[in-house]
């Protein structure tokens, strides 16, 4: 008589192959996940950044969120105001452009910063960008890796409200 079904052993297999490929995918995913909240702000800096060149060539000055017409992805152009994952800080008071983590990111703990001054030494035309974190080693490099791209310059900013 032939039995139809699956022994105990090939159940076995089966179960320890999958917890096994549970244990590699699952931090995977949950990294890839945090990747992506990330990548909200390497966006936002770029149209910021955007934004502000378009405005200088204009005007031949700098200007504020709500003079060149940028709106954070939490919808301010004045004020500070959140997303799920950032905070947008619109006041200006260190930073032209400034975003900070409302949650832990991989390695990059909860209140992080993100930010971006300009400078329009050599005129409008010519305008740099500084764009850096808080915790330029593990933000930067692990979590959001074109937000360094941003910078026209290799001059990271290291203190409040300027360039170093």
């Amino acid at each position: 008589m032939e039995q139809k079904g699956f022994s105990i052993i090939e159940l076995m297999v089966t179960v320890v192959i999958l917890g096994f490929l549970s244990a590699v995918a699952v931090p995977k995913l949950f990294g890839f996940i945090d990747k992506s909240k990330a990548s909200e702000i390497s966006v936002a800096a770029g149209t910021y950044m955007k934004m502000q060149e378009t405005y200088t060539f204009e005007h031949g000055k700098g200007g504020n969120w709500h003079d060149i017409g940028y709106k954070s992805p939490a919808g301010n152009s004045r004020g500070i105001a959140s997303t799920t994952n950032f905070t947008y800080d619109a006041t200006g008071f260190y930073y032209d452009w400034s975003v900070e983590s409302t949650i832990s990111l991989n390695d990059c703990p909860k209140g992080n910063k993100w930010f971006i001054n300009y400078s329009l030494s050599e005129g409008a035309h010519n305008i740099k960008f500084w764009a850096s974190s808080d915790n330029v080693t593990d933000c930067i490099e692990g979590l959001t890796p074109s937000f360094k791209h941003l910078s026209n310059t290799a001059t990271p900013i290291t203190t409040p409200g300027g360039k170093n």
